[in-house]
């Protein structure tokens, strides 16, 4: 049984139990399989909370409040110059009226970026314009905000925003202990998240993985 993680003082006891009873909910995920970049990424055939668990707190071991340079849209993220290992939570985390499964898919987005052995899986900037497969301007999901030129994109299909998408078209198609409203969460937001992976190549990939 690996560790718990931690938190630390400057973490308020709203955020505290938001955390905690997200990655509750994890712990109870039950799947019917799993994906080929889902076995690349988390090196498991099925998709288990169990397993999700152990990924996550092998890569953070504390959460603590940070700005993380502002913004309404930022939730949550790793400055791996100052430790690695630490979570930085915003206000945001508990403010904004995101459904659970999306709170928990940026927790995890985030646990990617504290992967030294891989440069931290840093983000690449998004072409000019962007647009999606039907000539529309992408734009951040909770934000609004177009993400064109922005340092919000990645060129992988297995980097940050790629392991995002494939948790949660994963639990879209594969969890089967998930109702309804999680599986259609887990859609909206694992579709947004596809199209944050600006390198085409990758980005079909990511389309054909389920």
């Amino acid at each position: 049984m690996k560790a718990e993680v931690n938190f630390d003082r400057s973490i308020s006891e709203a955020t505290k139990t938001q955390i905690t009873e997200d990655l509750g909910f994890v712990k109870t995920l039950e799947g019917k399989g799993g994906s080929a970049l889902y076995k690349n990424i988390f090196q498991k055939d099925v998709l288990r909370g169990s397993d999700l668990m152990d990924f996550f707190s092998d890569r953070i071991t504390t959460f603590s409040m940070n700005s993380c340079g502002g913004g309404n849209a930022v939730a949550a993220c790793v400055i791996p110059w100052m430790d690695s290992h630490t979570m930085w939570i915003t206000p945001n985390y508990v403010k904004n009226s995101i459904p659970q499964i999306f709170r928990i898919s940026i927790i995890f987005h985030e646990s990617r970026h504290t992967e030294d052995i891989h440069g931290n899986w840093m983000h690449a900037t998004c072409p000019v314009p962007y647009l999606d497969d039907n000539g529309k301007d992408i734009v951040g999901i909770i934000s609004g905000t177009k993400m064109e030129g922005m340092p919000a994109c990645d060129n992988q299909a297995v980097g940050a925003y790629g392991l995002q998408a494939v948790l949660l078209k994963n639990i879209e198609k594969n969890c089967s202990n998930c109702n309804q409203k999680v599986q259609m969460d887990a859609k909206l937001f694992g579709d947004d998240s596809i199209y944050r992976i600006s390198n085409l190549n990758s980005r079909k990939q990511l389309k054909n993985d389920l």
